[in-house]
């Protein structure tokens, strides 16, 4: 199984934003709603304004009609009516449509040269003239027959203060709304940038998995429960993988475990019947196979192993006690062993799992260099083990750390598995195994570590 970090993968291969989509939808839909909005208040605005308007002009064609008296020259307005009218501000003007004849009214300001609708009810209208909007009511005067009263405002006039806030709440709006706008979209970033906190921690465990991590597991606790199907089907499967490993794991140790037999029983026939030359190189094979079992004994019960990230370890500890544990073996077959470097270095490790590793490499280098070999041990401060030897060197291409795969290419003294085994144990502590050679001759392992702080935990 594999995890990945970071935005979920298309089918095309592209990843895309849960947060920025939402962002995107909600700014959308909160346009749409504030341009509606605003486009309500200005129907609403400009309906209260056309209705005050009508009864602005309603108002002064009472008072005209009470007030107007026909004679034979044209028309009159008591000067009481007149002056009321007068009150009301420069912006009105008043005459009469008279039989397609336009009659100025003594006393009040006329015709501003304007079309009007002569109809038998009362018609409403507005007209524009340049930079001017002129709104004003033409009705039939009582009593009289083809005779209108017009009223007509100039509605840009100083004295008319009404469409002037109508601009003004407009112009005023329309910044609050950007504003409110800009504000709301922060808060939602915000807001939804915390309720997927826990799909951030969500992904940050799954991301943690890893073969020699199986046990890990999403922890529901605090999950949105529009997300709980998916993470339950997240940890189901990582349930079946780690059983079908813990199945792979026993299948070889139990493998392990039936060859031991059958091996024990054909040395003893070995030994006992056969010439010594055919024993010697039968044996030889034995001890090669036999090998091979208990490094895959060690593999199973390396997978079993759990490993704290938190451990801390000493390195030059840990060299000094697998070098003490293996010289006898070194010198028997004469070579020498020695250890130099740091005298103490903390790394985030386990001890058993790097004395493992460690041990697969001295094996490594004393099983397939001469006599006379020099074996160093160096622990290097920057968080590393070198094991280094002056013999024949590494093969030229392979892989080295694959499992069965033997580093000096002889089956008869390797059973392949020790470097694997080095290169697993190091990925599961979180490092890294690397080869080279010295200057073209040797080898040189490298075992990396993550560096911990001279006074972090307690060294194991």
């Amino acid at each position: 199984m594999m995890v990945k970090g970071g935005g979920a993968m298309t089918g095309k291969g592209r990843t895309h934003s849960i947060l920025r989509r939402i962002l995107l939808l909600h700014a959308a839909a909160t346009m749409v709603t504030a341009v509606l909005a605003a486009w309500g208040a200005m129907l609403l605005i400009d309906s209260t304004g056309d209705r005050l308007q009508r009864q602005i002009l309603d108002e002064y064609a009472q008072k005209m009609q009470a007030g107007l008296h026909r004679h034979a020259g044209g028309w009159t307005i008591s000067e009481e009516t007149a002056s009321a009218l007068r009150g009301g501000g420069s912006s009105f003007s008043f005459w009469i449509e008279d039989a397609g004849r336009r009659v100025a009214i003594a006393n009040l300001r006329a015709d501003p040269s304007l079309s009007v609708p002569t109809r038998a009810a009362p018609a409403y209208f507005k007209r524009v003239r340049g930079s001017r909007i002129y709104s004003g009511v033409s009705m039939p005067l009582l009593g009289e027959r083809q005779t209108w009263l017009v009223i007509v405002q100039n509605l840009d006039h100083p004295d008319v203060i009404f469409d002037d806030l109508r601009t003004d709440i407009a112009l005023v709006g329309g910044a609050l709304l950007a504003v409110f706008l800009v504000g709301l979209l922060a808060v939602d970033a915000a807001i939804v940038r915390q309720s997927l906190a826990p799909l951030k921690r969500a992904s940050r465990e799954v991301g943690q998995v890893s073969p020699y991590q199986l046990q890990q597991r999403v922890d529901t606790a605090g999950m949105p429960e529009e997300v709980l199907p998916l993470l339950g089907a997240i940890n189901a499967a990582l349930d079946r993988v780690e059983e079908a490993y813990r199945i792979e794991r026993d299948f070889a140790a139990d493998a392990a475990h039936e060859l031991r037999t059958p091996l024990s029983i054909l040395r003893l026939l070995v030994e006992q019947d056969g010439s010594a030359e055919a024993q010697a190189r039968l044996l030889r094979q034995i001890d090669a196979l036999e090998s091979m079992v208990e490094r895959l004994l060690l593999l199973a019960e390396v997978d079993a192993m759990a490993c704290d990230p938190g451990e801390v370890t000493d390195l030059r500890a840990v060299a000094e006690e697998r070098v003490a544990a293996i010289a006898p073996l070194v010198l028997a077959r004469g070579q020498d062993i020695e250890i130099v470097g740091a005298g103490r270095v903390p790394v985030f490790a386990s001890h058993h799992l790097a004395a493992r590793a460690l041990d697969s490499l001295l094996e490594n280098a004393t099983k397939h260099t001469p006599a006379g070999t020099h074996v160093v041990v160096t622990v290097d401060p920057r968080a590393e083990i070198r094991v280094s030897d002056d013999g024949p060197g590494l093969p030229e291409g392979g892989e080295l750390f694959a499992r069965f795969a033997s580093a000096r290419r002889d089956f008869q003294r390797s059973s392949g598995l020790g470097l694997a085994i080095a290169s697993e144990l190091m990925a599961r502590m979180g490092g890294n195994l690397e080869a080279g050679s010295d200057g073209g001759r040797g080898a040189v392992f490298r075992m990396r570590f993550h560096a911990a702080s001279k006074s972090a935990g307690q060294v194991g």
